[in-house]
């Protein structure tokens, strides 16, 4: 069989894939000039099938010699038969892993930042008790230093990492895509139904919307998992049975979801840690699937939604006006229509996965010299 004769691009995030991370994928999938490559250490399932061809997974002493030590070379050696042209990291702590890899494939390394890799707090990383938010904590100057080109999921998030020290002419935002073919189908909207996607931890401002919930009259759809799931369900119970957690469900099952909601509400807050959004993908999907929004105006959402027309931002951590803006929006459906058909407008104008694929690909020209 002929050979594909287009640039690789090894894409690295050391779990594949965790449920909340569907951008790592849409990303390798959405690549034309470049052929993925998606390196990582830990196998955890639900690979999409256009990929599974594309997957090389560490060995355990591959990964251990990487993640504990710090050295490439056992894994560089099967990395490199793939001839790469750049290693491509998602979440600066794992641009710091990934550094190694690149350095021993003589390849530019391309890291992505996502948030909390910027505004969590050098103490809290300390306190994290995981290995390479420790080490993060603790040499990311060296990432800094050495790192061919930083991208970033917002503006917000771009300032975030200029005050950490990132390098400004290294640093670009960029925004990930989403694949706007997923979210085709017409909506079917319930005209109650409030939809809340994401991992449960504070950030996310699940138990500032469930506060508002209580003085609006509508249902609460809750997706995701995470380790505040059980306290916010017990917090839940007082609103009896218009609140369900489903736990995490696949892309399609959240399209779904996304077809049948009123609204989206994505109500984020920042941690007691510092931890903060960047720009939450499921906006962006919203906005694909016609998904009116209600977001705070917390780090980069509010550069995924055009106020009155799109959706409505409110004050982050404000619970009474949350519940007004969910009110409003369940109250008035010709409201939520024209919303519906801007936003699509706005997720095929930003967020378009293929345009973004595009965007990235001269990114890459310009640190690889494939131009």
């Amino acid at each position: 069989m002929e050979r594909d004769p287009r640039p690789v691009a090894a894409i690295f995030r050391s779990p594949l894939f965790n449920a909340s991370e569907t951008f790592v994928q849409t990303h390798a999938a959405s690549l034309r000039r470049y052929r993925p490559l998606v390196v990582g250490l830990e196998a955890k399932g639900g690979v999409w099938p256009e990929l599974a061809d594309r997957l090389l997974v560490a060995r355990a002493a591959e990964a251990a010699a990487l993640r504990l030590l710090g050295i490439a070379a056992p894994l560089a050696r099967r990395v490199a038969a793939e001839r790469p042209r750049l290693v491509h990291a998602h979440f600066a702590t794992d641009g710091l892993v990934a550094l190694p890899l690149a350095e021993a494939l003589g390849v530019p390394l391309v890291t992505t930042l996502h948030g909390f890799d910027v505004s969590r707090s050098r103490g809290a990383l300390l306190a994290s008790g995981r290995l390479s938010w420790i080490r993060y904590a603790l040499a990311g100057a060296r990432l800094r230093r050495r790192g061919a080109l930083f991208l970033a999921v917002s503006d917000a998030i771009r300032a975030k990492a200029l005050a950490a020290g990132f390098p400004p002419e290294r640093i670009v935002t960029h925004r990930n895509g989403v694949d706007l073919a997923r979210f085709a189908r017409p909506p079917a909207p319930e005209p109650d139904l409030v939809l809340h996607v994401g991992r449960l931890v504070e950030k996310k401002g699940t138990a500032l919307l469930l506060e508002a919930m209580a003085s609006v009259e509508g249902r609460l759809v809750v997706i995701g998992d995470g380790p505040l799931r059980a306290s916010l369900e017990r917090r839940a119970a007082g609103l009896g049975d218009r609140v369900r957690f489903l736990g995490n469900l696949s892309p399609a099952e959240v399209a779904e979801w996304m077809a049948r909601a009123a609204l989206l509400a994505v109500p984020s807050v920042t941690a007691r840690d510092g931890d903060s959004e960047g720009l939450p993908t499921v906006v962006a999907e919203a906005a694909a699937a016609s998904l009116p929004v209600v977001v705070s105006d917390h780090s980069g959402l509010p550069e995924a939604v055009v106020e009155g027309e799109t959706g409505f931002i409110v004050p982050e951590g404000d619970s009474d006006a949350l519940a007004r803006a969910l009110t409003d929006m369940l109250a008035f459906p010709e409201v939520r229509s024209r919303m519906a058909a801007a936003a699509r407008s706005l997720a095929e104008e930003k967020f378009d996965a293929a345009k973004q694929a595009a965007a990235l690909e001269r990114l890459y020209d310009r640190v690889t010299g494939c131009a």
